[in-house]
């Protein structure tokens, strides 16, 4: 992404269930250029692999995989995918706020930019929350908007990510394997300083 970035950053995350031992927000950074291109890839490629716009425990779990091997395999939003790891017990506001600072920052890279931030199923009084904690740590964004993953591909696709990440955690093979690839060549970026699993 060039300098004068306009994007866009969509949160979904994994683990308030009190099966989880952790709590695992993603955040996807595109640019509103090209955002609509991607968003009608991601729909081709939840035909392809079956999810038919499902979220990750609404589907099963080789055809989660399937789907973000093609995403792998297509590029889409590569190096732009971010998880953090958060030990529970924790809120869910701050491992969130940490996630999206991170993501941003480490997209933008000192460029100047603007941004807009969207969270799965937020409502309006977490959604002020954490837009004047967002500005607290210096992210210029406008205020956090919520998405629906049934009409958020992008939503969808954070959401993905971070299924698997859970599953993964709690032992599963595939998603562990899929994940530690993915991170190891640079498609995704952890933003926890050690990946606990």
């Amino acid at each position: 992404m060039a300098a004068n970035l306009n994007m866009n950053c969509y949160v979904d995350e994994s683990g308030q269930d009190p099966r989880s031992r952790r709590f695992i927000p993603a955040a996807v950074v595109v640019s509103r250029e090209d955002q609509n291109q991607i968003r009608e890839q991601l729909v081709d490629i939840e035909r392809r692999a079956k999810t038919y716009g499902l979220k990750w425990r609404k589907t099963k779990t080789g055809r989660g995989l399937r789907y973000l091997r093609l995403v792998m395999e297509q590029g889409i939003a590569k190096r732009h995918i971010y998880l953090g790891y958060f030990k529970k017990p924790t809120p869910y506001f701050l491992p969130v706020v940490d996630t999206i600072e991170s993501a941003i920052k480490q997209t933008v890279k000192n460029a100047y930019y603007k941004s807009g931030v969207y969270v799965d199923g937020i409502d309006s009084k977490k959604a002020l929350e954490l837009t004047n904690g967002l500005r607290s740590h210096g992210i210029r964004t406008r205020r956090v908007r919520p998405a629906r993953d049934e009409s958020e591909p992008l939503i969808r696709l954070a959401d993905m990510w971070a299924g698997c990440a859970r599953q993964g955690a709690l032992g599963n093979n595939d998603c562990q394997e899929l994940i530690h690839e993915a991170e190891k060549s640079g498609f995704l970026i952890v933003v926890t300083p050690k990946r606990p699993l």
